[in-house]
């Protein structure tokens, strides 16, 4: 990270589905010398209110060391989906490692995602939130871009591999209503498996998923044929596109470091597009459409 880097960063972050909003995630990073803790608050928003009404608020805490690097201390996750109270904290040693955790789920939800244990060796930071300020903050998405970077997760009950690569030179994003940032920027793809704790999913809760899958997508084209308002510009693309999430990055010349800014992905009911909407931080720096 940039020496002149504010000590507080704020971004929100729009999800637009068919010219719409529906799901906005507002996340502020504070760093010290010697520490840092990042927040993200998400809910659903218009439309996907009629799929899921939902709000979660997110916590992650850490040391930050000389060379930079982000050890995990804690992670909470809380909130509330679709009319059930949720609230899970993990607690990690200063190593790093995995100390102990506390999970308060609805009963309906721990039936039925059972999983596999996870090995001891593999009950280590960092947590998804500060896997996230890092990639935010530290610009290491640009470091290869001939092999993916590869970032392991813990999240208690199971461990994601993500991986990510980009593109060797910036391509560019076109202007848009839904936020102030366009111009020059790097893509990035990502991808995530599961490398521990696989869900054990029994043939009867294989029925029960697909079947909500499917009314849930049928829900959302029926809605899609009566709302064509989806006139946004093309994703900018690349030759030779590779699998994974396409996320574009920009370089905030105030900050001196890259942040997300554009998103683009298919989902079972259509492509959603993310869009940074507003970045403000604490020396003064506010971008907004």
């Amino acid at each position: 990270m940039a020496a002149h880097a504010a000590d507080r960063v704020e971004a929100t972050y729009n999800f637009i589905w068919n010219g719409l909003v529906v799901f906005t995630a507002e996340a502020v990073v504070e760093k010290e010398v010697t520490s840092y803790a990042v927040q993200m608050d998400v809910r659903t928003r218009g439309l996907m209110r009629l799929f899921s009404k939902g709000q979660g608020h997110m916590v992650a805490e850490g040391d930050l060391g000389p060379d930079g690097r982000y050890t995990a201390r804690r992670f909470l996750s809380e909130g509330r989906w679709s009319g059930d109270d949720y609230r899970k904290e993990i607690f990690f040693s200063e190593d790093g490692k995995f100390s102990h955790w506390t999970r308060d789920w609805p009963e309906e939800w721990l039936e039925d995602i059972e999983r596999e244990p996870v090995p001891d060796e593999m009950q280590q930071g960092p947590d998804g939130l500060s896997t996230v300020m890092s990639l935010m903050l530290g610009n290491s998405v640009f470091e290869n871009v001939q092999e993916p970077l590869k970032h392991r997760v813990f999240e208690g009950d199971h461990v994601t591999e993500v991986g990510i690569i980009c593109s060797a030179e910036d391509g560019s994003i076109k202007e848009s209503r839904h936020s102030p940032l366009f111009g020059p920027a790097r893509k990035c793809w990502f991808d995530a498996k599961t490398v521990a704790g696989e869900v054990i999913e029994t043939e009867k809760l294989k029925e029960k998923r697909l079947r909500e899958e499917e009314k849930a997508r049928k829900k959302a084209e029926r809605y899609r044929k009566r709302q064509q308002k989806d006139d946004e510009e093309d994703d900018p693309e690349t030759e030779n596109d590779p699998d994974g999430l396409p996320v574009w990055f920009q370089e905030i010349k105030e900050l001196g470091y890259a942040l997300p800014v554009r998103a683009s992905f298919n989902t079972g009911w259509g492509k959603v597009r993310m869009y940074l909407k507003e970045l403000k931080t604490s020396d003064g720096l506010h971008l907004q459409p």
